[in-house]
């Protein structure tokens, strides 16, 4: 489980406050009283469910027991999500934002790019008119069969 039982108390604290508060001007202090008691209690047991579900199902609770000696062993791998850009990188990033701004320097990467080139595809033309139709026909009935 995460947290500690106070959340529970300060969350169901500010459900009677809310209850009572918008329940005074229309009901008896019995029922005001009464129902504010019971949003109380029902947001006492869905904050510790949400906090329970939170710590065993989400692992949040693993995450917080972490120390920083853990952190260097092999018993913890794969717990936490490191999203650290490598600094290494950084260098690479800034050289080649110089090179963009310099236009006197030559592109190194740029050079060995080529475009495709595809075959072009050539269509047969029919010398007769009639057969367009014809050869048409066949390939539906082709496709049906298949």
């Amino acid at each position: 489980m995460i947290g500690t039982v106070k959340w529970n108390f300060i969350v169901g604290a500010i459900a009677f406050v809310v209850t009572f508060a918008m329940s005074a001007g229309n009901n008896i202090w019995l029922t005001t009283l009464l129902r504010s008691f019971y949003s109380f209690a029902i947001l006492f047991v869905l904050v510790f469910a949400f906090r329970w579900l939170l710590g065993t199902f989400a692992g949040l609770e693993r995450l917080g027991e972490l120390s920083s000696e853990d952190v260097e062993g092999e018993e913890v791998k794969g717990t936490a999500f490191d999203a650290i850009t490598p600094p290494d990188q950084d260098a690479e990033l800034h050289q080649m934002l110089k090179n963009r701004i310099d236009d006197s320097a030559p592109p190194a990467e740029e050079s060995l790019f080529a475009p495709l080139n595809p075959p072009k595809l050539s269509t047969k033309i029919s010398e007769t008119p009639d057969d367009t139709p014809r050869e048409m026909a066949q390939a539906l009935r082709r496709m049906t069969e298949e």
